[in-house]
């Protein structure tokens, strides 16, 4: 039955309880040898290589990860479509789902000790955000997704990579209608002036925002009672500034999930990614800070994931 856990991941957060998110999963297929073909990112890595992604769902869950993100981040219409999958958009992302269960089954874990997520990000065909449909299409289209997820039974919807306003009231009318928890997870960048706490959208396509008016609106607009706000795929230094953004316009659940290395022509260049210490002594200052919920985005694996475990229980 979909979201069977819902209920219990907030009561978590809102007790104050620490939540370990798994990491990334495209860059840990790119890492596997999976292709990233570069319309539709991961997409494809769903139906020709399911067998690499559960083995990564498999090595999140030992590294004690509570929190996984099943792979739809790039398996909305306006992204199967472009690359021929339109007609297996249901297929693929009840597949993601299957992928991440079969994971934790072969795990022996506890289905109802973990939480289930189910992706819907900006991602839009060769990365071009510019390219997303808008209005009502848009907000059908994620409405459609989430529909699939939820029916597969995910136990909230992680909206990842949000830059705007617009694009992230619309991927939360669409989900908000399945009463299940909503992570809405902002990338942010620092403005070229630097200045301390002043963040910009990160969007091809798309001029930068302030992360404070976009909260501000956001948070005005829509029912926050099921939502964890989040900073996602921002280096760590961004990750910082961001938080304090966040923390002075909100006093509710937090989840950081960063991302750490170089994308040279969409391919990750793993030896910029940061250590799984390096990645530990970041993820102390959020913790210090009061985040209940951390994993981690492109370039972070399971090694960083297992290393923050490990601290978090010493």
């Amino acid at each position: 039955m979909a979201g069977n856990n819902s209920a219990s991941l907030m009561k978590a957060v809102r007790a104050g309880e620490f939540v370990l998110m798994d990491g990334a999963l495209g860059t840990e297929l790119e890492r596997r040898g999976v292709p990233m073909e570069g319309t539709a990112w991961s997409a494809l890595a769903v139906r020709d290589h399911g067998n690499v992604i559960r083995e990564v769902h498999e090595d999140y869950i030992r590294a004690g990860a509570k929190l996984h993100i099943v792979n739809s981040f790039a398996l909305a219409r306006h992204v199967l479509e472009p690359v021929g999958l339109g007609d297996q958009f249901e297929h693929l992302n009840r597949q993601a789902v299957v992928l991440c269960d079969d994971a934790v089954a072969r795990s022996g874990v506890d289905r109802r000790a973990l939480w289930v997520a189910g992706s819907m990000s900006t991602f839009a065909a060769n990365s071009d955000r510019s390219l997303l449909p808008g209005g009502e299409a848009l907000v059908s289209n994620y409405r459609d997704q989430a529909r699939v997820l939820h029916d597969a039974g995910v136990d909230l919807f992680a909206l990842e990579m949000l830059f705007d306003i617009d694009v992230s009231l619309a991927m939360f009318e669409a989900a908000a209608g399945f009463e299940l928890p909503v992570i809405m997870g902002f990338t942010c960048n620092l403005t070229d002036s630097g200045e301390p706490g002043v963040l910009t959208a990160s969007g091809t396509g798309y001029p930068g925002m302030p992360l404070e008016q976009v909260l501000r609106t956001v948070i005005d607009s829509i029912d926050t009672n099921n939502v964890i706000f989040s900073i996602m795929h921002s280096e760590a230094e961004t990750t910082d500034a961001a938080l304090k953004v966040l923390k002075a316009s909100w006093d509710g659940p937090i989840a950081i999930y960063p991302n750490s290395g170089q994308f040279i022509d969409l391919r990750m260049q793993f030896d910029s990614v940061c250590s799984p210490d390096e990645f530990q002594l970041a993820a102390s200052r959020w913790v210090d800070a009061g985040v209940q919920i951390i994993g981690g985005c492109c370039g972070i694996g399971p090694a960083h994931i297992e290393r923050l475990n490990q601290s978090t229980h010493a």
